[in-house]
Formats: structure tokens, sequence, C-alpha cells
């Protein structure tokens, strides 16, 4: 029989034509089941199952336009017959069919539809949520998937894509028990455990996550995804060597071309490797991530004050906001008009109050799309965006997908290349980013003259806590590091160590990092012969930290993931660190704390000439007291100077805004 031409049938009654179908579709004769159901639609015109066949087909044909089409008259039929929950599967063929050809508010409506008509059933929720996953709408994704859990308890997929829908959302750590219930149920997938063991290493449960990627990479040794959770986990439990190991396992797929989702390049700032090794595979990461840039609306001058607008999830009690805040408050309104767009959480907080107040317009965006929001940012005529997340935990980069402003920067959230087509400039300063290494970023540089850090010169400067009250001795000299135990190397361990060893009257004071870490940690201490020096400090809030950070002599800074607000915050209460020059942006960022209070001579340039200095500070008293001696009034330094900074921030974004007008899109 030619193409496209149908099979001859007999002319029958409705009923035989039906009969005719389905028995035609049991022995695999589609053509001729699909006669039949055309036959049965000039007796029934509106006859569902028929029209619903029809559709299914055409739908696999490649024909949408037409399934979208023949399934509607076919709800239309089961209207009239009073079908509910018969006629599920119609409205989620169309749900389906719809968001295929891209209208996905038609979908997402298609299935509420049905859901309204057939009542709650699990194959409408299921298509409702599909369309949620299309929109962006990852908040109200899910708690329909919550719903749908709840009806559906024992199936491992619907549990599964639940847990992956909150790790979407600020309830992340949520997310550990559906992704434990659908792989308890047998579900044999390893993206599920690998997302699993990502969550678990969130909520510091790295025994669990342990033995889930040790089975992955008994599996599979080259999992990079893999091998890059368990280079964190090492290095979040201070197993240096180990991770040492895993680490070149990891760089040598990188080296080759490798990506992974799981592998953020966040993760590998903590990690020794060259610059443009973390800008190619950051660039690697974005395209699999599905990052794009479509066309900008043009960069006008509207004749008024240059409309700026910020972008993050941090306007709350968060290290950027406690940075940021004096920056918005002194913002010129004659020539700027601010506008935060904010998809933090919205419970008030002190830090979330001040901001309200400091900026002109404030956006709550938690629950609009990706591509909602960028409409919203288009809206307001944006001139210039500053999106303040980066690579982090939490962030919507894909807000830049879809063109919001004229011209969009980072700043602050990431310290790195973003390599993502959406950001036009990076901000950073000249010693972060020296002369020379323009090559390391995938995007042109922004220069401040000074820090490109902010810091806020109202924030409080209290009192230090006594040392006695902090476990600390009063007559030692107290040397200090509260980053994060991910940031910590041996080779800087076994520096301050060997300081402790030499120097009798002097103690190290660390953060906290967990009885994992601190089992391993213990046993070098103790190996060392200096278990009574090393005290513990446990986590506190931002307030207290600051309070009780007075007490120590010298920060002590590390690379090649350094110091940032944690510097600012010892320099700010009058305690000077000692840092060493690393080779990327977030390993040089102490280097610039200290530049602008003008204390040069505590950067040094390699870990050698760091273990020198820190000798001669425990040797010389009094040098180290002239140190804290200069930071005694910190808002006449440079670095504190937020006005200062302000007005220099001011004119980047000025500039930055006339070079759009006439090169727009870099």
């Amino acid at each position: 029989m030619a193409a496209g031409q149908e099979t001859p049938i007999p002319r029958l009654g409705a009923e035989q034509h039906l009969r005719a179908a389905v028995t035609a579709e049991s022995r695999g004769a589609v053509d001729e089941a699909l006669a039949h159901y055309r036959a049965l639609v000039t007796f029934v015109p509106d006859h569902p199952g028929a029209l619903l066949r029809l559709a299914q087909h055409a739908r696999d044909g490649g024909d949408r336009v037409h399934a979208v089409a023949l399934v509607q008259r076919a709800i239309m039929g089961a209207r009239r017959l009073g079908l509910r929950a018969d006629a599920a599967p119609l409205y989620a063929e169309l749900a389906t069919t719809l968001r295929e050809i891209g209208k996905l508010d038609d979908s997402l409506a298609a299935a509420r539809a049905g859901l309204e008509h057939c009542g709650e059933l699990g194959g409408l929720i299921w298509e409702e949520c599909q369309a949620l996953r299309a929109l962006g709408k990852h908040g109200h994704r899910a708690a329909r998937l919550n719903r749908l859990a709840a009806l559906q308890p024992a199936d491992p997929v619907v549990l599964a894509e639940l847990g992956l829908a909150l790790l979407e959302t600020p309830s992340a750590a949520q997310a550990v028990r559906p992704l434990r219930a659908a792989l308890d149920l047998g579900l044999d997938d390893d993206d599920t455990a690998l997302a699993l063991a990502g969550v678990e290493l969130r909520v510091r449960e790295f025994g669990a996550a342990e033995t889930r990627l040790g089975k992955i990479l008994g599996r599979a040794p080259d999992h990079l995804g893999a091998l890059g959770l368990r280079w964190l986990l090492l290095r979040l439990t201070c197993r240096w060597p180990e991770a040492e190991v895993t680490q070149q396992d990891m760089l040598r797929q990188i080296a080759t071309g490798a990506v992974h989702p799981a592998l953020s390049p966040f993760m590998l700032l903590s990690c020794e490797m060259a610059p443009s090794l973390l800008r190619d595979y950051t660039h690697r990461f974005q395209q699999l991530a599905g990052a794009t840039s479509v066309a900008r609306p043009d960069a006008p001058h509207h004749g008024g004050p240059l409309r700026i607008g910020y972008l993050s999830s941090d306007f709350h009690d968060h290290a950027t906001a406690i940075l940021m805040a004096g920056l918005f408050e002194q913002h010129d309104r004659s020539r700027f008009e601010t506008f935060a767009f904010s998809y933090g959480p919205l419970a008030d907080s002190p830090y979330r109050n001040r901001l309200r107040a400091a900026f002109a317009h404030w956006h709550d965006i938690n629950t609009l799309s990706d591509a909602e929001a960028a409409a919203l940012i288009r809206q307001q005529q944006i001139d210039v965006l500053v999106e303040l997340k980066g690579i982090t935990y939490g962030s919507r980069l894909g807000i830049l997908n879809h063109g919001p402003a004229p011209v969009t920067l980072h700043y602050i959230g990431y310290p790195g290349t973003l390599a993502h087509p959406g950001i036009d400039y990076l901000v950073t300063d000249p010693i972060v980013s020296p002369p020379g290494s323009e090559a390391d970023y995938a995007e042109p540089l922004l220069r401040l003259p000074v820090c490109y850090q902010v810091n806020d010169d109202r924030r409080e400067r209290p009192t230090a806590t006594s040392r006695s009250s902090l476990g600390l001795p009063d007559d030692a000299v107290v040397l200090c590091n509260f980053n994060q135990a991910s940031k910590w190397t041996a080779q800087w361990f076994h520096i301050w160590l060997r300081a402790l060893q030499s120097h009798p009257a002097s103690v190290l004071w660390l953060l906290d990092p967990g009885d994992d870490a601190r089992a391993v940690l213990d046993a070098q201490i103790a190996a060392s012969g200096v278990s009574d020096r090393v005290v513990w400090a446990p986590r506190v809030s931002p307030e207290n930290h600051l309070q009780r950070l007075g007490a120590a002599d010298l920060a002590l800074d590390q690379y090649p993931y350094g110091s940032h607000t944690t510097g600012a915050d010892a320099l700010w209460t009058g305690v000077p660190m000692l840092t060493c020059l690393g080779s990327n942006y977030a390993g040089r960022v102490g280097a610039s704390l200290l530049s602008a209070v003008g204390l040069d001579e505590l950067i040094t340039d390699s870990p050698e000439a760091y273990a020198s200095k820190l000798a001669n500070l425990l040797d010389d008293r009094a040098l180290l007291r002239s140190y804290r001696d200069r930071l005694a009034n910190p808002a006449t330094l440079p670095l504190f100077d937020t006005a200062g900074f302000t007005r220099a921030w001011e004119d980047l974004l000025m500039a930055t805004h006339a070079r759009a007008r006439t090169a727009p899109n870099p």
C-alpha cells in the first residue's frame, strides 16, 4: 500500500469498529486499528477512546498540534458522557503534548483542569509536576511531589523525584528521607545515590555518605562525580593523605575534559589546580547546566538615576548582607535607584529588615520561575544587574539565561570565574587578579582601585570576651583560624603545629570541625606533643563570634582557598592576619585585605616564608603588638571606609553602563 494511504476496512457500526480496533491493536496491526478509530469518529465525533488513540498516534508521528486538537475533542466527549476518573488519561495526554511543544503554562493548566475534573489522581499530579519542573517552579513542584508521595508511598521513582526536587529549594536537607526511601525500595540509580551522598555531606552524616560513594566507585572507579564528593568528604574530615590520592585521580580526569554536575567548580576552589584548568572546567560545567544568554534589552538613557538591580538569596543574616549593608545604605539616591531581587528566606531578620529599608525597591521572587524573574527584572528597566551568588549553593544563575538586563556583572558571592554567557564582567582588584592574569577568567575583569571586598563601618566592634571564659591562657600568644576545615591542608596544619612546638608560650585556637575531623586531628596534635595547646572553638552566632575574635593575637590564613569574610572579621576586631599568596582569586583575598589596612609586610609569597614570618612574630611580641596597634581604629583604614568604597563602586557602575550603551553585550 502506498505511503500515506489509509488501510481499507469494511463499513461497520460504531461498536463493531471499536471492537475491531481493539482486536487489531492486540495483534499489532496499528494501521488497521487507526482506520477503525477514524471510522468510529464518523459515527461519534467526540468519542474519547478513539480520539485519544488517534491523538497518541499523531504525537508519536510528530504532529503534536493536531494531537492537541484531537485530545481536546476527546475531553469534550468525556465531559458530555459524564466521565470523571476515566477521563484522566485524556488530560494527561493533553498536558504531555502541550509540554512537548513548549506551551508550558497551558500544560500546567491542563494537568490542573484534569485534577479538578477527575480527582486527585497520581498520574495527573505527576503531569502537573512535570509542567512545574519545566517552568522552573521548584518549590511548588516539591510540594506537589510531597502530596504524590503520600498517595504512592511505595513508589521509588516518585520518592526519588521528591528528593531531587527538594534539592532545588531551601529545604534541601529534607531530601535525605525520600532519597533514602527510594533506594531502600530497590531503586538502582547512581545519580540518585550520588545526590543523596551530597545531601548527607551537607548534614554531616559522613559515614553514610562514605559507604554510598564507596559502592558507586566500586562499580565505576573513574566516576568523576563520586570522586569529587569523596574528595570533599576527605577534606571535611581532614583525612589529607587519602584526599591527595583522590585529588590526583580527579584532576587526571578533569585534565582530559571530563565534567560532572555533582562536582561543582565551587568545590574545586579548595583544590590546588592551575587557574586555566579551573576556568576550562567551569566552562564545561556551565555548558552541562544549560547556561545560555539570549538577546538583552538595550541600555537606554533614562534621564534619571541609574537603575541598579541586586540579585541574591542572601539578603538576610548572611555574610554577604553583613558585608554589603552599608554599601546599600550609602548609595547616592540622586544618581542611583536600587532594586533588590531576593529569592532567600522570607522570615524577618535583623539584616533582612535593615536591607529592606536601604533599597528603594524590593521584590521577593521565590515563587517565580527563572523566566518569570528575568521578565520582572526587564519590566523594572534595570540598567546594570549585579549578581551576588555565582556558583554557590542555592544560586539561580538560570535567571541570566533569559537576558534580564543590558549588562550583568558578578560581585562578591563567588571568588573566581563563572564562565556563564549571561555574566558580562567579574569584579575584582589588582591583588586578587593582578595584571597578566586575564587569561584565567572567562569574562572581562572590572578592577576596583583598593580591595574588591566591601565592608560595613556601621558594624559593631565589641569589646573582646575574656580569654579565661573562652578556655584560653592569658599569658600566651593566641593564634587562630576560624575557616571551615575543608579549607585546611596538611601543609598549613603542620606549619602551625611546628610553630607551637618551637614556641611553648603559644596556643592554636581553631573552629571545631566536628567529631570525625577532630578525631583525626587530635591524633596528629598528640603526636606533635602540643595537645594542651590546641583549643577547639564551638560554632556560635556571627555576633558572638565577632565578640570572641578580639581575644586572639594573630589570625592565620591559608591557600588555595583563603580567608574572606573571616579575614575581614579578624582585622575589624583588631587582630592582624598572616597570609601567603595563592595562585588564584580565592587564594589571594587575604593579601588584598591586608594591603587595604596597610599590613603588606604580613603577606608572604611561599609556605617557607610564611613559616619563617610566623616564627618571627612569635619571637617578637612587641612587633606583633605593633601590628595590632595599627588596627586600633579600623574605620580610618581604606578596607573599612564604606563611603569611599561606595563612591568607587558607583564610578564602576556608571562606567560599565556607559560602556554597555556604546558597545552592548561585551
